[in-house]
C-alpha cells in the first residue's frame, strides 16, 4: 500500500512540475501588466451587456442586479448618490 502511495505522490509531483515548467516557458499572463480600465469604461461595457440581457426598462430590479454584478466583476462598486 505504501508503494502505491509513494508512486502516486511522485506522479503528482511530476505533473505539477511539468505544469510549472510550461508556465515558465510560455509565460503566465501578468495581472500587473494589464491596464486597469476606468469606472466609466467598465460602466459602458456593463450597460451594453445589461441592455442586451434586459431590453425592456420595466425590469429595473434585474437590470440593477445584473449591472452591479458586472461592475463588481471589473473590480468596481456602484457609486452611491449623495442622499445615502
Amino acid at each position: 500500500m505504501e508503494d502505491i502511495m509513494l508512486g502516486v505522490r511522485q506522479t503528482c509531483k511530476m505533473v505539477v512540475l511539468s505544469f510549472a515548467g510550461v508556465l515558465v516557458v510560455f509565460g503566465a499572463p501578468d495581472a500587473s501588466a494589464q491596464k486597469k480600465m476606468t469606472y466609466e469604461q467598465a460602466y459602458r461595457i456593463c450597460k451594453q451587456q445589461v441592455d442586451r440581457t434586459y431590453p425592456s426598462t420595466l425590469e429595473t430590479t434585474g437590470r440593477q442586479l445584473h449591472g452591479g454584478a458586472c461592475m463588481k466583476q471589473y473590480g468596481f462598486n456602484l457609486k452611491k448618490s449623495v442622499k445615502f
